[in-house]
């Protein structure tokens, strides 16, 4: 574990994150959503690629071929905060993603997430959320972009497992667009609610596209859940060898 390497990765996203989210606010009328997007998009490559300086950690990616180019909603496994930079980063299609609306209210992180107005939701509103959710995520889809879920709720720690949620699978069916399943095993080297980092290589595994046309959420959210889960133990496994 490198609890200096760690340090030095939160003091340099710390010190970069503050004049993106103020160039972010002060360009919102000059500029898209996409365009703001992409400003996040580059300073999340920058920051994976100062915590391969700073923590060793780097990327391996299997079945980047598997992936659509456009109008998909991912469901991915959450182990850290690791795949929040990389999904966003590195998927060939924009990514809206699924957020409590309380993270606006962060000094500068929530700031920039506001700016670009992506799935803010208020979880304390019930059935209401998942109709704001389902309003602006088929919005977002018929754009061409991409909505990435984390159907477990929360991190988990690797080898362990949640039930997975469906709201994911339920927008996928009602926009007719596939799922994606993303398996990983990024808490090996970034551990839950730990600032210390391990040297290492992440492996993200991006499975078939799951077809949803005439199919109920429940079938696609089991079929999804079961991917991931195998494969993600399957990498866990290979991780610590």
């Amino acid at each position: 574990m490198s609890l200096a390497g760690g340090l030095l990765f939160y003091f340099v996203l710390g010190l970069t994150v503050i004049p993106l989210s103020l160039l972010l606010l002060l360009s919102i009328p000059f500029t898209s959503r996409a365009d703001r997007y992409d400003m996040i998009r580059a300073w999340g490559r920058l920051m994976l690629a100062v915590l391969r300086r700073t923590c060793g950690i780097s990327t391996r990616v299997l079945g980047m071929e598997n992936c659509p180019t456009s109008s998909a909603v991912v469901l991915s496994k959450h182990q850290s905060a690791w795949e929040c930079f990389w999904l966003g980063c590195e998927l060939p299609f924009r990514c809206a993603y699924v957020y409590k609306e309380s993270l606006n209210r962060i000094p500068f992180f929530g700031w920039a997430l506001w700016s670009v107005g992506l799935l803010g939701i208020d979880r304390s509103n019930g059935r209401g959320a998942f109709q704001t959710f389902a309003t602006k995520g088929v919005s977002f889809l018929r754009q061409g972009w991409g909505v990435v879920i984390f159907p477990e709720g929360t991190r988990v720690a690797p080898g362990s497992h949640v039930k997975y949620k469906s709201g994911g699978a339920r927008l996928a069916v009602m926009a007719g667009v596939p799922v994606v399943p993303v398996a990983l095993n990024s808490g090996l080297v970034w551990p839950k609610n730990s600032i210390a980092k391990r040297p290492g290589v992440v492996t993200v595994s991006i499975g078939r596209p799951i077809e949803t046309r005439g199919r109920s959420a429940r079938e696609v959210n089991e079929e999804a859940e079961a991917w991931i889960e195998a494969e993600s133990t399957r990498l866990l496994s290979a991780g610590r060898n």
